[in-house]
């Protein structure tokens, strides 16, 4: 009974190792500066000459925005391109402007994206409970659907304590939730998220 424990507990550490790292901090550091105002961020993306998935982002749900730009300065992987999530504006108002949301690399598929976020607000004003999605940028490229990165397996412990020969791990199943993500608003997408009437 005490190997069973031992594996049990093995396996939980392991699916959280596996399935739960995040390259980001427990919480999100000290707001960045330049981010109050969407002139001054627009003129910088646009300068750069931005990569498909730059730019300046809008949550329908809450109506924050964000701004996801390259970082210049890769010091852990020299060649690597990665971009940073930076709130602009946030449907909290605990939340300031240039706050640091996550942090997202490409992978092998131009429109698909690994992603580390923040997933909720803390007391201080920061964001914390960081968390792994792929993000995919659907229709032409003025979309970004966020999908949550999950474990395919679940162990559920209370199968195992009345009988021993039950399984005691099952597969998870798309439970069909309509999907998050952001419609980009600049640089303006060839056909915008709303239709426009003269």
């Amino acid at each position: 009974m005490r190997r069973l424990l031992s594996l049990l507990i093995l396996a939980v550490g392991m699916a959280t190792a596996v399935y739960g790292e995040t390259a980001l901090p427990a919480t999100s550091p000290a707001p960045l500066p330049g981010y109050n105002d969407r002139t001054v961020v627009q003129k910088r993306i646009a300068a750069s000459g931005p990569h498909r998935i730059e730019g300046i982002w809008r949550f329908p749900e809450t109506g924050s925005t964000v701004a996801i730009e390259r970082e210049d300065n890769n010091r852990a992987h020299p060649g690597a391109v990665t971009y940073r999530m930076i709130v602009m504006r946030s449907d909290n108002r605990s939340i300031r402007p240039g706050t640091f949301m996550g942090i997202i690399t490409p992978s092998v598929k131009s429109d698909v994206f690994d992603a580390s976020i923040y997933t909720s607000s803390h007391r201080n004003s920061s964001l914390d409970s960081p968390r792994r999605f792929t993000l995919t940028l659907a229709e032409k490229g003025d979309r970004l659907v966020f999908s949550r990165v999950k474990s395919k397996y679940s162990l559920n412990l209370w199968r195992i304590l009345p009988y021993m020969f039950r399984y005691a791990v099952r597969r998870n199943n798309n439970t069909g939730e309509a999907p998050e993500g952001c419609v980009k608003i600049f640089p303006a997408p060839a056909v915008p998220a709303e239709p426009r009437y003269l």
